[in-house]
This record gives C-alpha cells, sequence and structure tokens, in this order.
C-alpha cells in the first residue's frame, strides 16, 4: 500500500539520489524498481495470511494499468506537439516533488480524521478491516 504512494522509501531515495546529481529519469527508475520489490513482498504477506480482496485487486490492478497507459500515451503526443519542450529533466524533478507534497498532504488529512473520528471498540483498523467482520 505504502509503495502506491511512493512513500515506500521514495521520500528519502529520491531527493538524495537528486542533491548527488543523478539524472532524474534514473532516480525515477530507481525508484520504480524499489517500489516494486517492496509492493511484492507485501502483496506476499496478504495472499500468504488471506487478506486479499480478490475483486478489489482486479479494480486495482485495471484502473492502475489503464492510468499509466494513458500517461504514456498523453506524454507520447505531448513530446511530439509543436513548440512543447518537455524533454527537460527539471519536469521529472518537479513532477517527482509533487507526488511526495501530495502523499504527504493526504497522509496528513487521513491521520487527522482518524484521530479526531477515533472510537474506542477495540479494534485496530486498517484497510482489511471490513473484509475480516465479512469473512469471520
Amino acid at each position: 500500500f505504502a509503495g502506491l504512494f511512493g512513500i515506500g522509501g521514495g521520500m528519502v531515495t529520491v531527493p538524495l539520489l537528486l542533491a548527488m546529481g543523478v539524472h532524474p529519469a534514473v532516480t525515477t527508475a530507481t525508484s520504480s524498481c524499489m517500489t516494486f520489490f517492496t509492493s511484492a513482498s507485501a502483496v506476499t504477506a496478504y495472499v500468504i495470511y488471506g487478506l486479499v480482496m480478490y475483486d478489489y485487486a482486479a479494480a486495482c490492478l485495471v484502473i492502475g494499468f489503464g492510468a499509466a497507459l494513458f500517461g504514456q500515451m498523453l506524454m507520447a503526443r505531448a513530446r511530439t506537439a509543436p513548440g512543447g519542450n518537455f524533454e527537460r529533466n527539471s519536469l521529472i524533478a518537479f513532477s517527482i516533488g509533487g507526488v511526495i507534497l501530495l502523499s504527504a498532504f493526504l497522509m496528513t488529512i487521513l491521520y487527522v480524521l482518524m484521530i479526531v473520528t477515533f472510537d474506542d471498540d477495540g479494534d485496530n483498523g486498517g484497510i482489511c478491516e471490513g473484509y475480516a467482520r465479512v469473512s469471520s
């Protein structure tokens, strides 16, 4: 789940690599590779413990694949647009920074809402809370 939002180490690794002078495209690829292994290990743990909601997982897979395909097509078209300079490295660095900023902002909102709506019923919460109640 953390890898989905780029917080699986990318908040530390990406700025560090950029500060060391690594090319932004290489930095993005390195972070994506790290996120892949983080996500793969998390998925393996969820499957082993039987906590995967397969219908939800299939929906996320289709939406994620479609969004990635749309983004690739959009950027391919933007690169060939007349007068557009979309090959600049600063765009990659700014988009990474924007995703990290958005992620931090949304996590802050999520935890503030969790604190405000906290009820002490003994549940730990989490993404699989509703699934655990249905399956038991």
